[in-house]
């Protein structure tokens, strides 16, 4: 469905007021209206105070990544997603199964593929510039 013109005008009507609103409860103006370029003004009203509650919690890189993946609808969700950040897959994979099942020292000769374990894992898991995040929150 096309927004009509009376719709568009009142999400950018919307938004000039969260806009103001904002501001003066501290947020950045150059940051928000950023936001508004690259997402528009409904979007701004639906999820930039999520949006930027994930920036404070987490970090502007975090939330880039996140979205990456998924879309900015599920900002939100952001703090169930996230595992960590890790140098590859692989590497998220022996964290979590060592995590989960508590895999003691084993000898230098036994040799597990955790390329092959993360290729098992990414049903579940998606990867954006060494982010983990759960695709099930």
């Amino acid at each position: 469905m096309i927004d009509s013109p009376t719709t568009c005008f009142n999400d950018q009507e919307h938004a000039e007021e969260l806009l103001k609103e904002l501001s003066e409860d501290g947020h950045d103006l150059d940051e928000m209206k950023e936001f508004i370029e690259t997402h528009g003004h409904k979007d701004f009203v639906l999820y930039y105070e999520d949006y930027a509650r994930m920036v404070d919690e987490y970090d502007q890189e975090t939330v880039d990544a996140f979205l990456e993946v998924f879309d900015l609808m599920d900002v939100e969700h952001l703090q169930d997603a996230y595992y960590g950040q890790y140098d590859s897959g692989a590497a998220f994979a022996e964290s979590f199964v060592s995590d989960c099942y508590g895999l003691p020292d084993m000898p230098y000769w036994i040799a597990i593929d955790w390329e092959e374990t993360w290729s098992n894992l990414e049903y579940d898991y998606s990867e954006s510039n060494g982010y983990i995040f759960c695709n099930n929150w």
